[in-house]
């Protein structure tokens, strides 16, 4: 019997080393998740060209452990030629320049970057970059967009492929992208016979002037009366990989606050994030000392709010600048005159230049 039991023991360990059992709990396949090109991003300024290319998809919350460490990692190729860039990026195409058609393209007004061109293929995007090899070359990114949390209990991951085109052989120019809060049917504060998205447009403007003609490049997040949404404002600056946003804004109290209450409130102050990636507590306490200082009016303590969407998704400094109080009719008034808000833009510029000059920061390149 134990001879017996010892042949068919060692048929069966031959039989399982041929043939092995299938067996019923298999190891989970890995989904890849789908993605959709959904949008194109150009910016133009006088020291670099910048195009982004959006790449999302939209999971379940269940499906990922730890949303804030996810990163969605577009795929694409790459095949450069004279003064030719040409990437290839999967995904399912969704862009409204290519509605309708196979082929977009757009003349750029710039010397480095002459063309763009996008091509639509099977479940890819063929992006073709003509450039002047003189002047530039092509250094490509991926920027990451703060996931974005749907009704249905489903995540939105955007990553963007950035594709830059920055002058060669010249100190790189700083940075700013300057925000006009609020605009388009977004108000804003409305008091005195006064709208902030006005007053916040034209301090940005006057700010613009003062920076470019001190050598910076800058971009801003509307020109006009329209209304960007937040993460779109965050992105200009996150794609440009700017050394600071300024989003420039004018404040205002409770509506259930009494007018005589009101009329005691006067005054400047700025918002920062303190669990920011990049922090910006010293620029905000310099724009706010300078802003007082300039126009001066009394100056509120700074306020810390990581809640705001702009300032959580910013990858580079931001500060919220809180010019003065509209429903103060001093304020008001002094907020109605244009040389008071030069003013305004002029200590905002100087306090940023004080900024650059003492801060270990270097993101972007030196200064101009």
């Amino acid at each position: 019997m134990p001879i017996f039991m010892s042949l068919f023991a060692a048929s069966i360990s031959l039989v399982m080393l041929f043939c092995p059992l299938s067996t019923t709990a298999k190891s989970p396949e890995i989904t890849q998740p789908t993605t959709v090109i959904s949008d194109l991003k150009y910016f133009h300024l006088e020291h670099k060209d910048v195009v982004a290319v959006a790449v999302e998809t939209c999971l379940p919350a269940a499906d990922i452990p730890d949303p804030s460490s996810y990163r969605l990692e577009p795929q694409y190729r790459v095949k450069t030629q004279t003064n030719s860039i040409a990437i290839t990026i999967s995904g399912q195409q969704a862009l409204p320049e290519l509605s309708n058609k196979n082929l977009y393209t757009k003349v750029t007004p710039s010397s480095r970057l002459s063309q763009i061109a996008l091509a639509d293929k099977e479940n890819e995007l063929a992006l073709t970059a003509a450039y002047n090899d003189r002047l530039t070359q092509p250094q490509i990114t991926t920027v990451k967009r703060k996931r974005m949390i749907n009704p249905d209990n489903t995540i939105t991951f955007r990553t963007y492929v950035v594709v830059s085109f920055a002058d060669m052989g010249k100190i790189p120019a700083k940075t700013i992208v300057l925000d006009a809060g609020h605009g388009g049917t977004a108000l804003g504060a409305t008091s005195n016979f006064l709208l902030e998205k006005d007053l916040n447009l034209d301090l940005a403007l006057l700010c613009r002037d003062l920076f470019v003609n001190h050598g910076y490049d800058v971009y801003m997040t509307r020109t006009d009366d329209s209304n960007p949404s937040l993460l779109d404002r965050a992105d200009a600056a996150n794609i440009l990989n700017a050394d600071i946003l300024l989003s420039i804004h004018n404040n205002s109290m409770p509506e259930d606050m009494p007018d005589a209450a009101k009329k005691l409130y006067r005054g400047t102050t700025a918002l920062y994030n303190s669990a920011a990636p990049k922090p910006a507590k010293e620029l905000a306490i310099l724009i706010a000392d300078e802003v007082a200082g300039s126009l001066h009016i009394h100056q509120y303590p700074l306020q810390d709010r990581p809640g705001l969407v702009l300032l959580n998704s910013s990858w580079v400094p931001v500060v919220i600048v809180e010019t003065a109080m509209m429903p103060h009719p001093q304020d008001a008034k002094m907020l109605s005159q244009r040389i008071y808000r030069n003013e305004a833009a002029q200590a905002i510029f100087q306090a940023t230049e004080k900024y650059f000059a003492i801060s270990s920061l270097t993101v972007g390149g030196n200064q101009p």
